[in-house]
């Protein structure tokens, strides 16, 4: 069952490092509603707008002039999280590398112990900030989804959640899954060690009465 539940949590965890990094680096956490003019599909990400011609099947992006330029506070903040995030999945990937039990890199106990404590808190972090950053970026959608559907122009493009935001929300479940595991295994295990050490003292005392 440990061997298990450690590779599920690598499995896990190289989930949470791939979504997280993709997710802000791919364009798309906005997309074309259905109810919108569909002659191209366009897609709005952290850090460019693309768009697909459907007549001329040309993709074009257009970066952003400065990111030093005022930016909506709604944007600005999901950057700085998802930024944070993808640095601590990949601290916290290595971290539940290094402390996998079939690695050769650490076979002392303890030090596997506190290397699976790392990684949970790294999790977390990971589980934490991409949550604070998809519940920030779907408020700020949602809000302007609303405005742009009260304008009533025909043809006018309006956006809703794109596949990197529900790349961004798997990540984020399988960061926390990946966190659960490795408190599990660095905390329930320890006790049952600490079982099986006071128990062997009494076994002994057990055996000895018998030959006595």
């Amino acid at each position: 069952m440990g061997c298990e539940l450690n590779l599920l949590s690598v499995i896990c965890g190289a989930f949470a490092v791939g979504g997280t990094i993709t997710s802000l680096y791919t364009d798309c956490w906005q997309i074309n509603s259905k109810g919108s003019v569909m002659l191209s599909i366009r897609c709005r990400g952290l850090w460019r707008e693309c768009v697909w011609d459907k007549f001329v099947k040309i993709w074009t992006c257009d970066i952003f002039s400065s990111y030093l330029n005022p930016h909506p506070a709604s944007i600005v903040v999901t950057r700085s999280l998802m930024i944070t995030s993808s640095i601590a999945s990949v601290a916290a990937f290595l971290c539940l590398l290094l402390g996998f039990r079939h690695f050769h890199y650490c076979r002392d106990a303890m030090r596997r112990r506190q290397l699976q404590r790392l990684t949970a808190a790294l999790y977390f972090l990971v589980g934490v900030s991409s949550t604070g950053a998809i519940i920030r970026y779907c408020v700020y959608v949602y809000y302007i989804h609303q405005y742009e559907v009260s304008l009533k122009i025909p043809g006018f493009p309006s956006f809703e959640y794109g596949y990197s935001l529900w790349m961004a929300v798997g990540a984020t479940l399988g960061a926390l899954s990946s966190a659960i595991i490795s408190t599990y295994e660095s905390c329930c295990k320890k006790i049952k060690n600490k079982e099986g050490t006071k128990e062997g003292p009494s076994q002994a005392k057990q055996t000895i009465s018998t030959y006595v």
